[in-house]
């Protein structure tokens, strides 16, 4: 049949359209590669496409909901990962293990952002909510926390990127974690001098940076610094050295906070950025 085909089109569309969605910054709607593949369709058979669109996810959920319901009848419970645009956890093997001991079995599904949620993954739901009714509704949040806990002991050596980490301040002059992002660029400039003969921003002008990072051990120790230096100005590039080592020289001797996650004391990398006037 043409619908058949026309929905299969339509789901080709609407997975392209996501995936661009996530990794293009659009500037308008003649950009949307849906609208440009759209365009190419009479609009009497794009709103056929989409009404059998409709009907085959109403279809689809209808037939997932009698299927969980009729495996949960027979004591089979299901968790679900989900996958694509929605957050991803670090602990998932960890997480497995825990539910086995409930003999809860573990899948897996994908999450499409152009299709309405309570028609995707009707299965996952309906096994959630029966989770949720039989453990109680923070069954699966407190068994995501020991999962992350047991993950985090058993990856104690691992370099944890900074989004990874608890919110406190690395910096010691701070008190809140939300201060510790002007803070260290405030008293780093307080200690550092424009050379003589340095060119100055202009209103206009693109701003300049230093990008640094390094790793903040968990004893508090330093390692792997590096230092990126940006211009806009190409006569400034011959100060490179000093702000380097003016760069160097705030990290090492900053005594920073190690970091934590979940209250565990972890390495770390640590982003920072300084503007230039």
């Amino acid at each position: 049949m043409i619908f058949n085909t026309g929905i299969k089109v339509l789901s080709s569309l609407i997975i392209l359209t996501c995936f661009s969605m996530k990794n293009k910054r659009f500037e308008g709607k003649s950009d949307s590669f849906f609208q440009k593949n759209s365009d190419t369709i009479p609009n009497k058979e794009w709103a056929e496409l989409i009404k059998e669109e409709r009907k085959y996810w109403d279809s689809t959920c209808t037939a997932e909901t009698a299927r969980a319901e009729s495996d949960i009848k027979k004591n089979k419970l299901v968790y679900f990962h989900y996958f694509g645009m929605v957050d991803h956890y670090r602990s998932n093997v960890e997480m497995n293990e825990l539910l086995k001991k409930y003999n809860i079995e573990v899948d897996s599904a994908l999450t499409y952002c152009t299709v309405p949620g309570n028609l995707q993954n009707c299965y996952g739901h309906v096994m959630s909510k029966e989770i949720d009714r039989k453990f109680g509704s923070k069954f699966i949040d407190s068994l995501r926390h020991i999962a992350e806990i047991e993950y985090v002991n058993k990856n104690l050596d691992k370099i944890y990127d900074f989004e990874e980490c608890d919110t406190i301040s690395r910096y010691p002059r701070s008190k809140s974690y939300t201060a510790f992002f002007e803070d260290y660029k405030i008293n780093f400039w307080k200690n550092v001098q424009y050379p003589e003969g340095f060119e100055y921003r202009k209103d206009k002008d693109l701003y300049s940076s230093i990008s640094a990072d390094f790793i903040l051990n968990k004893n508090g120790s330093i390692s792997d610094i590096n230092i990126n230096l940006r211009f806009q100005n190409k006569n400034n590039y011959k100060y490179s050295s000093y702000f380097i080592n003016e760069t160097k020289n705030f990290i090492k001797k900053t005594k920073w906070v190690p970091a934590t996650t979940l209250g565990i004391t972890v390495n770390s990398r640590v982003p920072l950025t300084f503007f230039f006037k």
